[in-house]
C-alpha cells in the first residue's frame, strides 16, 4: 500500500471518528452507568482545553503536509493519527460530564462549542480526503487551493472562540449567568417594543385630533373640502367631537398597552435584579446545580411568555387573548418566585436566632438587616407589586372599561 493510499484510509477513519463523536453528543443521555466517572470539573475542562490546543496545532501541520500543490503523504500520516486520537479524547471528556454534578446548562454550552469544532474538523478532513481521492488534476485547481485554507481557518476560529472568555464556561454558574444575560437583553427589547406602541398610539391620537394625516376618501367622490371656513364656535364644537371620538377609539387600545407596559417594566427590573444580586456573585451556601438549571428554565419561559403578551397587543386586539397570555405570564412569575427560595434559606429556626444574639445585649443585627434579608424583602415587594399591577389586566370585567363620559347618558 502506497503512502497516498494509507493517507486515504487514515483520513476516512478520522472522518468517521468525527461523525461518531457527533453522534455521541446527540445521544449523550445513554450513559454507561457502570463506568467510573471523574467528578472533578476543573480536570475535565483542563483536559478538554489541552485537546483543543493539540487539534489546532495538528490541523495546521496537516494543512502544511497536504498542501494541494505539493502534498507530503508520509509526513501527514502521524498527524492524521493524532487528530483521530484527539477527537476520541474530546468524546471521552464530554462523556465524563454529569448533569447532576456539573450542571445541565454547562453541559449544553460545552455541547454547543464541541459540535461546532467537530463539524469544522470533519470538514477539514473531508476536504483533504477529496483532494487525495480525486487526483492531481483537482488538487492543482485554484478552488481546491482556497478551500483547504478556508476550512482550516474556520476550524481555527471556532477553537479560538471555544477557548476564549466567551467560549466554554468554567462552571455551571458561569454558564447560567451568560444565558440569563441573553434573556435579559431580549426582555428589555420586549419592554421597548411596548413603549414604542404607546408612543405610536399617542402620536396617532394627536394626528387625529389636529387633523393631520386624515384621509376620509371624500375627495375621490368630489365631496371633499369646499374651502369654507368654520367660525370660532363651530371649530370648538368640531374639536370637541374629534377629542371624544379619539378617546373612544384609542382608550381601550392604550389602556391595555399601558397596563402590560407596567407589568413588563417590573418583570424586566426583577429579571435584572436577580442577575445583579443573586447570580453575579456566588451565593453561600451554593444552590445545587439542578436548582440553578431549573431557575434558568423559568427565565426562558418568562421570555417566551413576555413575547406572547407583546404579540397579543397588536391591532386588532382580542381582550380574551391578552388576558390569557397575561395569566400565563403571571404563572411563570409565580413559579420564578418559588425558585428564588433556594437563595433565601429559612432563618427562623431557634438555633439561628440564638446565634444572632450578643452576650452583651447589643444586637446590632436587629437594626441593620443582613444583605440576604434585604434582598429577600426587595424581591417580595417587587413580586407583590407585579401582582397588584396586573390585577386589572387579568380581570375580564375591568380590562376594557370605557373612558369617563363615553357611552353614558347625560343626566
Amino acid at each position: 500500500m502506497t503512502d497516498k493510499q494509507k493517507v486515504i484510509v487514515a483520513l476516512t477513519s478520522a472522518s468517521e471518528t468525527c461523525t461518531a463523536a457527533l453522534s455521541a453528543l446527540a445521544s449523550r443521555n445513554q450513559r454507561d452507568k457502570s463506568e467510573p466517572q471523574t467528578s472533578d470539573l476543573a480536570v475535565i475542562l483542563k483536559d478538554l482545553d489541552s485537546l483543543l490546543s493539540l487539534i489546532y496545532n495538528s490541523s495546521t501541520k496537516l494543512a502544511l503536509a497536504l498542501k494541494p500543490s505539493s502534498p507530503t503523504y508520509s509526513a501527514s500520516l502521524p498527524v492524521i493519527v493524532d487528530l483521530t486520537k484527539y477527537t476520541s479524547g474530546i468524546a471521552h471528556c464530554i462523556h465524563l460530564l454529569n448533569p447532576e454534578s456539573h450542571g445541565a446548562t454547562l453541559i449544553k454550552e460545552v455541547h454547543h462549542e464541541m459540535t461546532a469544532i467537530l463539524e469544522a474538523l470533519r470538514a477539514v478532513v473531508q476536504t483533504f480526503l477529496n483532494l487525495a481521492v480525486r487526483g492531481p488534476s483537482i488538487a492543482r485547481s485554484g478552488s481546491a487551493g482556497e478551500e483547504y485554507l478556508v476550512r482550516t481557518g474556520a476550524l481555527h476560529d471556532v477553537i479560538t472562540q471555544a477557548r476564549g472568555p466567551n467560549g466554554i464556561p468554567k462552571d455551571n454558574m458561569s454558564a447560567i449567568r451568560r444565558r440569563w444575560k441573553q434573556d435579559q437583553g431580549a426582555l428589555e427589547d420586549s419592554f421597548r417594543e411596548v413603549s414604542e406602541m404607546i408612543d405610536g398610539a399617542e402620536g396617532s391620537e394627536g394626528d387625529d385630533v389636529d387633523g393631520n394625516n386624515v384621509d376620509d376618501g371624500w375627495d375621490e367622490l368630489g365631496l371633499g373640502d369646499t374651502g369654507a371656513k368654520m367660525d370660532r364656535d363651530e371649530l370648538a364644537r368640531a374639536k370637541n367631537v374629534q377629542h371624544l371620538f379619539a378617546a373612544f377609539k384609542l382608550a381601550p387600545f392604550k389602556r391595555a398597552i399601558c397596563q402590560v407596559y407596567s407589568v413588563l417594566r417590573l418583570t424586566a427590573l426583577l429579571h435584572k435584579r436577580i442577575f445583579m444580586d443573586l447570580l453575579s456573585s456566588a451565593p453561600t451556601p451554593s444552590p445545587p446545580s439542578f436548582a440553578l438549571d431549573a431557575l434558568l428554565l423559568q427565565s426562558n419561559a418568562l421570555l417566551a411568555a413576555s413575547d406572547e403578551v407583546v404579540s397579543s397587543l397588536y391591532i386588532p386586539q382580542n381582550p380574551a387573548t391578552i388576558r390569557k397570555e397575561s395569566l400565563a405570564l403571571l404563572d411563570i412569575i409565580n413559579g420564578l418566585q418559588l425558585q428564588l427560595r433556594i437563595f433565601f434559606p429559612d432563618t427562623s429556626s431557634l438555633e439561628q436566632q440564638l446565634s444572632g444574639l450578643s452576650i452583651e445585649g447589643d444586637d446590632k443585627s436587629a437594626s441593620t438587616p443582613s444583605k440576604p434579608t434585604a434582598d429577600k424583602k426587595w424581591f417580595d415587594i417587587c413580586f407583590d407589586q407585579v401582582t397588584k399591577t396586573s390585577a386589572n389586566l387579568v380581570s375580564p370585567i375591568t380590562m376594557y372599561k370605557p373612558p369617563p363620559g363615553v357611552g353614558q347618558k347625560p343626566r
